[in-house]
């Protein structure tokens, strides 16, 4: 009988553990993710920035997320967040994926903005940049993201 509840204490310990090193991992990949965002906002202030989903394969995504100044091809399926004061529109386009639809949902607090007073106009100058995501984390290596880029997958599968 204390053997057995040596096991199970000892299972119990296990579980715990592995579980917060999983939550640790996690909240590193998300702050990892916020560090690189804040850079990119930091630099110049923008109207808005636009997420849109460039590539996917599997379980790997790339996103775009540029900064914009006007409306000049938003399309009527959109998701609204706010990051730290900071507008970020993403566009769906005709995406019927629930979780590409959601996937940003995680990362960033929901939105109910009317964006209709955001100038309309071509955007001269498109400063965007790639967002990689393995498994739903976000990969930081340029290398990594440029490989992803050149591989043969097909974007709509």
């Amino acid at each position: 009988m204390k053997e057995n509840l040596k096991k199970i204490k000892l299972g119990a310990l296990l579980c715990i553990l592995l579980l917060s090193f999983g939550c640790s991992a996690q909240n590193h990949q998300k702050e990892e993710f916020y560090n690189y965002i804040e850079k990119i906002i930091a630099e110049k202030k923008f109207v808005f920035f636009e997420l849109s989903l460039i590539k996917r394969c599997d379980s790997q995504y790339l996103f775009g997320f540029a900064k914009m100044d006007y409306n000049d091809n938003l399309s009527k399926r959109i998701k609204i967040y706010n990051y730290k004061g900071s507008l970020i529109i993403f566009d769906l386009g005709e995406e019927k994926d629930k979780q590409i639809i959601d996937f940003f949902d995680s990362f960033f607090e929901k939105a109910d903005q009317n964006i209709s007073n955001i100038e309309r106009g071509r955007q001269s100058i498109i400063d965007e940049r790639a967002l990689y995501f393995v498994d739903k984390r976000f990969i930081k290596d340029l290398n990594k993201t440029q490989i992803f880029m050149e591989s043969d997958c097909d974007k709509n599968k």
